[in-house]
């Protein structure tokens, strides 16, 4: 059957974000100013393939999705294909350590934005009826059928395929299911496992940023839910610009993630150090609190529609670059609900439930139940049966409570990469000389991975 390649191109120079930069609700603050620096600016080819609206039944609907091409390194005579897979967000350009990697093996770099993110939602449509083509199992369909149009573009290659967090998992996915299209891939901070209640996270961030600052985390917390008790709430929304009809599980959500993202992309001391440094009182926290998410993520982090249920489900010009898509998500399929957990926790107990999280589904969705027992089964969780898949995470991030967690077999290298301050993602930036040891050492690892599997080491 004959498939439709569209040759619609534009060169763009960009920053290389990948799968390692921020989410987008938090490029308005400092953090997104310092990651700036960690990022190479690369020239690509902006294209559009058409690809199938829906692989495994009677549709026959296509959609334009969008991916990126650098040849800046590759050469057409025998380089192979590195594919960065993205995940839940806009592509941008391949980049960072997959752009050193190119230059070593003089591969041509492909990205491929993933359905339903960025420029490629098929009719420009997040309606519920719509949504039903958003899965994993739908994206992977979509690389494979990429890959194997790409041949008359490209001839047979060697293809290697890179993913981080969500879109790591994808990557280890794409190993066991479609293991015929490339020679290996990495999972760099790949959340193979879907977990209903995830409690474990809300444990991670505890033990990376120490006794004393998961202390004062948790009366910070207390400090939020006695003051909304007290029918404060209003003006403590006020404080991170959010409306003030939020709801509180909404709010503490907000308040949580915040936190744990201090710790997730290695930025726990600027957290710790803000949130130790003079009083302790309630007022003071939550004055020091709001005053550092607003400088450190942006003064629209609040306020962005991620953490906004009736702005998920009724506002429809908020909904991209990833806040509905990604919900659903979620709310179909992933799950990852990071619930308080039993004692001990950091955010709310009061607000952050199992209640809340199943609520909130209902009232964006309608009558949704993540499938997190069929992920499991069709993709193994964190015992994935698949072959040439490098894994990697660090011990700062807490979504490595959602990996592999250890080798599974000779085939499928674990890597967990111990360092302070090192999180989400962390080999997949451009290497700097101020990385630290272990970091270096893993890039080395992994390196060598990607050399034995293409015949070059």
């Amino acid at each position: 059957k004959k498939r439709m390649l569209v040759v619609l191109l534009f060169l763009v120079l960009s920053p290389v974000w990948g799968f390692t930069g921020l989410p987008h609700r938090a490029r308005g603050g400092l953090a997104h100013k310092l990651q700036l620096s960690d990022f190479q600016t690369e020239g690509s080819d902006e294209l559009w393939f058409e690809q199938k609206l829906d692989h495994f039944g009677t549709n026959t609907a296509t959609f334009k999705q969008r991916y990126f091409v650098d040849k800046t390194f590759w050469d057409p005579t025998s380089g192979p294909i590195f594919l960065e897979i993205n995940g839940e967000g806009p592509a941008s350009p391949p980049g960072g350590f997959i752009a050193t990697l190119a230059k070593q093996h003089k591969a041509l770099m492909i990205g491929v934005e993933h359905r339903f993110y960025g420029n490629s939602v098929p009719n420009k449509d997040f309606s519920v009826q719509n949504l039903q083509y958003l899965s994993s199992r739908q994206a992977l369909a979509d690389l494979a059928n990429f890959i194997q149009s790409m041949e008359s573009v490209y001839g047979s290659r060697k293809w290697f395929a890179f993913g981080g967090s969500y879109s790591g998992a994808l990557s280890a996915w794409f190993r066991l299911k479609y293991p015929h299209l490339t020679v290996g891939s990495h999972s760099s901070s790949g959340v193979v496992n879907a977990i209903y209640n995830f409690t474990q996270f809300d444990l991670q961030v505890r033990e990376s940023v120490g006794k004393e600052c998961a202390h004062v985390l948790r009366q910070t917390t207390t400090a939020f839910e006695v003051g909304v008790a007290n029918g404060q709430g209003k003006a403590l929304r006020t404080l991170f610009g959010m409306r003030d009809t939020t709801v509180d599980g909404d709010f503490f959500y907000m308040l949580a993630d915040s936190a744990a993202m201090g710790a997730q992309y290695g930025h726990k001391e600027s957290l710790c150090t803000a949130m130790l440094t003079g009083n302790t009182d309630p007022s003071s926290l939550i004055i020091k609190f709001a005053n550092w998410t607003n400088s450190f993520w942006g003064k629209d982090f609040g306020a962005n529609c991620f953490y906004d249920t009736e702005c998920l489900r009724s506002n429809p010009d908020q909904w991209q670059p990833t806040s509905r898509a990604w919900r659903w998500q979620k709310c179909s399929e992933l799950a990852y609900f990071q619930v308080a957990p039993p004692v001990n926790s950091l955010r709310s107990s009061i607000h952050e439930t199992y209640a809340y999280v199943t609520w909130q589904c209902e009232q964006i969705f309608g009558s949704v139940i993540p499938n997190t027992n069929g992920a499991l089964e069709y993709y193994g969780g964190a015992n994935i049966q698949g072959s040439n898949i490098f894994f990697s995470d660090f011990s700062d991030d807490p979504w490595q409570q959602a990996s592999v967690r250890k080798q599974i077999k000779p085939d499928e290298p674990y890597e967990l990469v111990h360092c302070d301050g090192c999180g989400h993602c962390q080999d997949m930036h451009a290497p700097s000389d101020s990385d630290p040891q272990p970091l270096t050492a893993g890039r080395v690892k992994l390196a060598a991975f990607v050399a034995s599997l293409l015949g070059n080491n």
